[in-house]
């Protein structure tokens, strides 16, 4: 299916067109604070903004509205998770701002000045570019790089690396190419995003539903392109079901991976996963939780083995 890009539609005219950022929030006011914070000090207007609340108990609610007033804000009673949240807030956008593009930053990210202007230029030259993507460097370490230009997913050995991840930046990246976006950081063409039926909630509540969202992109006959000049930092010392590998994310993480090998991979990357990825990661896995006196994630992945049979029996 072919569908003509937000640009084109605009037919030269002055008609406008929006950019909605959406963020998703779970207790954690003050990180929430800092990403909207860094928007407008890059002169982004607040009332392009949305801030899908996944719950939180921790006011971030009243935070918001205090110190941005014109930012849309809507509170879940519950944790929708990731995938949900992140369709709820672009439904949200697309409801309220009638946005022809969509940006999804994580909320422990902070932008530059000119991010939104180089995420968006690649549009009007590309009819079939559906996402565009920053370089994102660490809040901690600036001139080191947490991904420059999506991901690489190998399916055989069963990784996902972003790309350059930990070099340290000395322009290695500075090149404009196509590429398989994650999520925080991405510009989508909202058209895209909804005849995609956007992100698939079987990821919830810890993903990947943005590399499953990129790998249908690709298959629809349209790409994602990395674009340099958009720098974002990102905080990436991430928490993990509060702040463990444990049974149940080991369990969810597992499933989902073979979710995304069975949609995606060639038959040939199946066989080398099977045969060779899977078990070295396996006792690789295995090792290092026994190491660290988890054996919860040992069995978590056993469930999430067993979880993702017991579904494809169950079609």
């Amino acid at each position: 299916m072919s569908i003509a890009s937000p640009i084109d539609r605009m037919d030269n005219s002055e008609s406008a067109y929006t950019v909605a950022i959406a963020i998703l929030s779970w207790n954690q006011r003050d990180v929430t604070l800092q990403c909207l914070r860094s928007l407008v000090e890059a002169d982004y207007p607040p009332s392009q903004v949305v801030v899908w609340d996944n719950g939180s108990t921790d006011g971030t609610d009243v935070a918001v509205a205090d110190e941005f007033p014109a930012i849309i804000f809507y509170r879940s009673e519950k944790n929708l998770g990731v995938a949900s949240g992140r369709n709820a807030v672009a439904k949200l956008a697309c409801d309220t701002l009638h946005s022809d593009y969509i940006l999804f930053l994580d909320n422990d990210m902070q932008v530059t000045p000119g991010f939104l202007e180089a995420l968006l230029e690649p549009f009007a030259d590309e009819n079939k570019l559906a996402q565009t993507t920053a370089k994102i460097l660490t809040m901690d370490n600036t001139n080191r790089i947490n991904a420059a230009g999506g991901s690489i997913v190998n399916f055989a050995s069963g990784t996902i690396v972003p790309v350059g991840y930990g070099e340290v930046d000395t322009g290695q990246f500075d090149t404009t190419r196509k590429c398989l976006p994650g999520g925080g950081g991405t510009m989508v063409r909202m058209d895209v995003f909804s005849m995609l039926s956007g992100f698939d909630p079987i990821f919830d509540p810890y993903g990947p539903e943005d590399l499953d969202f990129s790998f249908r992109v690709r298959e629809a006959g349209y790409y994602g392109r990395y674009v340099p000049e958009a720098v974002i930092y990102h905080d990436h010392h991430r928490s993990v079901s509060n702040g463990k590998f444990d049974e149940t994310y080991a369990s969810n993480k597992l499933q989902h991976w073979m979710i995304l090998l069975q949609r995606h991979a060639m038959p040939s990357q199946k066989i080398g996963f099977f045969l060779f990825g899977g078990p070295i990661g396996a006792v690789r896995i295995t090792f290092r939780e026994l190491s660290r006196r988890n054996p919860g994630a040992i069995k978590g992945i056993l469930s999430g083995i067993w979880r993702y049979c017991a579904g494809r029996l169950s079609r």
